[in-house]
């Protein structure tokens, strides 16, 4: 069985942008013979998230299991260090098929330093396996897969294998670098001005909507 698989990631940058993982299948009807499944484990930094909402548009392509802290508007200092992971199962695996995850960036702590202005995370790319019923006599001549701990009981007692020919890549190129901007320690004072400011005229505005909406009303009552 030989599998041909890409990798991409676009925009290039930007805190919005999607993960395209393009595979290649010569012989797919040998996957239902044996009745297998393909899979794709991600283990995402602590700067990039998924958005497990917006997964279930592509329900059409693949179902998803995710682990770790779902909240998407913590930024970088509020989440654990070990980041997320998403298990995707997909629908088809073959002969070609092009499986889109979307990703975001989170807020990246502060720079203390003038010319910091951007951070890097090295993102890797998916691990692709396979799932097979354990009802099918095992292919010895096919490497075993170790289940990712977080989703090892979703496997139950199901044959793992890890295709013979993957990514066209050298392993030391099977990650992209990813970087995304931050915000300058010099320029908090500024920030939190700001933000008291907007939200002070904010209050003023709606306490004088709310003035003269119950002005108005009395002046109707008294009409009546």
């Amino acid at each position: 069985m030989a599998f041909s698989v890409s990798f991409s990631i676009d925009p290039p940058y930007g805190f919005h942008r999607t993960i395209t993982t393009s595979i290649t299948l010569k012989n797919p009807e040998l996957i239902g013979e044996l009745q297998c499944i393909a899979n794709l484990y991600y283990k995402f930094p602590v700067l990039v998230f998924v958005d497990p909402y917006e997964l279930t548009n592509y329900q059409h392509l693949y179902t998803f299991q995710h682990h770790g802290n779902p909240n998407l508007e913590l930024p970088v200092a509020a989440m654990d260090s070990n980041g997320t992971s998403l298990l995707l199962s997909l629908a088809s695996a073959g002969p070609q098929v092009d499986v889109k995850v979307p990703v975001h960036f989170r807020y990246g702590q502060i720079s203390h330093s003038n010319s910091e202005t951007h951070r890097s995370a090295e993102l890797a790319w998916p691990d692709l396996f396979l799932s097979c019923s354990s009802s099918v006599p095992k292919v010895k001549a096919w490497l075993a897969y170790e289940a990712p701990e977080e989703f090892a009981s979703s496997f139950g007692d199901q044959y793992l294998y890890t295709p013979l020919q993957t990514f066209d890549a050298e392993p030391s190129a099977r990650f992209a670098v990813v970087v995304a901007p931050v915000g300058q320690f010099t320029d908090l004072a500024q920030v939190r001005f700001g933000t008291v400011f907007t939200i002070a005229a904010m209050f003023g505005y709606l306490a004088y909507v709310s003035y003269m909406t119950a002005r108005r009303l009395r002046k109707l009552e008294k009409v009546d």
